[in-house]
C-alpha cells in the first residue's frame, strides 16, 4: 500500500485551500518595509508638502482669506517682500540671534558636558537643572520672563540692590534692549539642548585617545581643543544647522514677550508672518510669499553648512592619515 501521510520532518507547509478545492495564496498588497513607513509618509505628503505647495500657489495672489476674490499678482508679493524694510530688520535680528545663541550654546554645553564627565558630586542633580529649560514650554516661561525684565522686575531690583540704579531701564519696552532680552531667553533654553548632544558625543570618545594625549603632556585645555572638539565637529555642525532653522522660524518667545516690538526692534520672520495673517488688513498671499522665502533660505543654508562640514571632516581625516603615515 502507498502511504498517503505527509512525510515526517518535512518543512513543507500544506497550502491553504479555499472552498472548491483551489489553493489560496496570501495577498501581499504592499512590500514589507513600505507598510511601516506608509503612515508617516502619508502624513508628510498630506500635511507638510501639501501645505508647502499650497503656500507657493497662494504666494502669487492677493487674498485676504475667506470667500474674498483672489487677485493674481505674479511675483508682486515677492518684490514687495524684498523691498519691505521690516523683512530686512527681521533677517538682521535672525542672524544676530543665531550667532549669539549658537556661540553660547556650544560654549556652555561643552563646559557643562566636560564637567559632568569629570568626577563631580551631585552630577545627576546638575544634569536635571541644565536640561529643565529644554522641556519647559515657552508659553509657561513667558510670564516669568516678563516679570524678570519689566521696569519694576527682578533685574532692576538686583541692580538697585547693588547700587547700580543708573543701569535700571525698561528692558522690554525700549527698542535698544528688547532684542537682547529675547536673545538671552533663547540662550538660557539652548544651553541644555547643546549639553545633551555634546555630553552624548563625549561619551563616544575613546578613553585611550585622551589618555595618549595626557601621556604626551597635554593639559585639560589642550585635550579639549585638540582631541575633544575636533571629534565633536559633526555634532557642532548639526547644532549650527538646527539653531539657524530655529532662528528662522522663531515665533513663540519674541511674540509672547515683546510681540516683535517696540518699532519692530525684536521682529523675527515668524512674528512678521503671523502679523500678516492676524491683522485686520491681512494678505495671506503676502504671508505665503514670506513663508516660501523662509523655506528657501533654510534649505540653502542647511545644504551649505552640511557641505562645509563634510569638507572639514574630510580634511581632518586626511591630515590624521598623513600624520599616521609619517
Amino acid at each position: 500500500m502507498i502511504d498517503t501521510d505527509p512525510i515526517v520532518g518535512s518543512d513543507r507547509k500544506a497550502p491553504s485551500v479555499q472552498r472548491g478545492g483551489r489553493p489560496r495564496r496570501r495577498a501581499r498588497l504592499l512590500p514589507g518595509g513600505l507598510r511601516w513607513i506608509l503612515p508617516g509618509f502619508a502624513i508628510s505628503v498630506g500635511l507638510i508638502y501639501y501645505s508647502i505647495v499650497y503656500s507657493g500657489y497662494l504666494s502669487f495672489f492677493d487674498w485676504p482669506g475667506g470667500r474674498a476674490l483672489m487677485t493674481p499678482v505674479g511675483l508682486g508679493n515677492y518684490i514687495t517682500a524684498l523691498q519691505d524694510p521690516v523683512l530686512w530688520t527681521a533677517l538682521r535680528n535672525t542672524l544676530i540671534y543665531f550667532v549669539v545663541v549658537f556661540v553660547i550654546q556650544v560654549a556652555g554645553g561643552t563646559l557643562f558636558a566636560a564637567a559632568m564627565h569629570s568626577k563631580v558630586r551631585f552630577a545627576n542633580l546638575y544634569k536635571v537643572l541644565v536640561v529643565i529649560p529644554v522641556v519647559v514650554a515657552p508659553a509657561t516661561l513667558a510670564p516669568a520672563q516678563i516679570q524678570v525684565w519689566q521696569s519694576d522686575g527682578t533685574i532692576n531690583h538686583i541692580l538697585g540692590f547693588f547700587g547700580l540704579s543708573s543701569l535700571e531701564q525698561s528692558w522690554i519696552g525700549q527698542s535698544t534692549t528688547s532684542l537682547l532680552v529675547v536673545t538671552l531667553v533663547g540662550c538660557w533654553g539652548a544651553i541644555g539642548y547643546g549639553f545633551i548632544l555634546l555630553y552624548a558625543g563625549m561619551a563616544q570618545i575613546d578613553p585611550e585617545l585622551i589618555e595618549a594625549g595626557r601621556l604626551d603632556g597635554a593639559g585639560n585645555l589642550r585635550v579639549l581643543f585638540s582631541i575633544v572638539l575636533p571629534t565633536l565637529r559633526p555634532i557642532i555642525v548639526s547644532l549650527a544647522i538646527l539653531n539657524f532653522i530655529t532662528a528662522l522660524k522663531l515665533f513663540d518667545s519674541p511674540w509672547l514677550i515683546t510681540q516683535g516690538g517696540p518699532a519692530h526692534s525684536s521682529e523675527f520672520l515668524g512674528t512678521m508672518i503671523y502679523g500678516e495673517t492676524a491683522s485686520t488688513d491681512r494678505n495671506l498671499g503676502y504671508a505665503s510669499a514670506l513663508s516660501i522665502l523662509v523655506l528657501v533660505i533654510a534649505v540653502a543654508v542647511s545644504i551649505f553648512m552640511q557641505l562645509r562640514g563634510r569638507e572639514r571632516v574630510a580634511s581632518t581625516k586626511r591630515r590624521r592619515k598623513e600624520i599616521a603615515d609619517v
